[in-house]
């Protein structure tokens, strides 16, 4: 249940070799208005009494709602966690690498309906490598899509192999 002093977090994010994108976010830098509201810190839940799962020291990037969206690095390396203050033993594993953690990301913004010009632009601005295999995925995939499951089971499949690609040598 150890979370990262502070006045660390930002720190700690650069140690673990985020990207100036995140790291401005996270710090509360609104990059592209499709984050705004979703993906800006600083986080507030986690340094007023909230707890966190447990686990390796959780640097947190910041709340949406009653969600927490954070970083911590364990014996298999990095994890992109999610998790609700209200069950933070229930957190969800989203990526072992920042280009993954952008594929849940974006996969949010296009279910918000937002248009392919803004997904373009916001991804740009983030450094998102992989947007376009994400729109082609999701295109292929559409008609299997219909239940929770079901695109629970594709999102974390194709987050899988843009893990792979993005920590493959270049």
């Amino acid at each position: 249940m150890a979370v990262i002093d502070q006045h660390l977090r930002i720190p700690e994010l650069q140690r673990l070799g985020m990207s100036a994108a995140l790291l401005q976010l996270a710090a509360g830098q609104c990059l592209h208005e499709a984050f705004r509201g979703f993906c800006l810190g600083p986080p507030f839940y986690n340094y007023h009494g909230a707890r966190a799962p447990e686990g390796p020291t959780l640097v947190p990037l910041w709340d949406h709602g009653s969600r927490v969206c954070a970083l911590r690095e364990s014996d298999g390396g990095l994890e992109f966690i999610e998790f609700s203050i209200e069950d933070p033993a229930g957190f969800e594993r989203l990526a072992g690498t920042e280009q993954g953690f952008w594929a849940t990301r974006f996969d949010f913004l296009y279910e918000c309906d937002l248009a392919d010009e803004a997904l373009r632009s916001a991804a740009a601005r983030v450094g998102f490598r992989f947007l376009d295999r994400y729109l082609r995925s999701r295109e292929a995939a559409e008609e299997q899509l219909g239940s929770f499951r079901a695109h629970r089971v594709w999102l974390r499949e194709l987050v899988a192999g843009i893990d792979r690609d993005a920590a493959a040598p270049a």
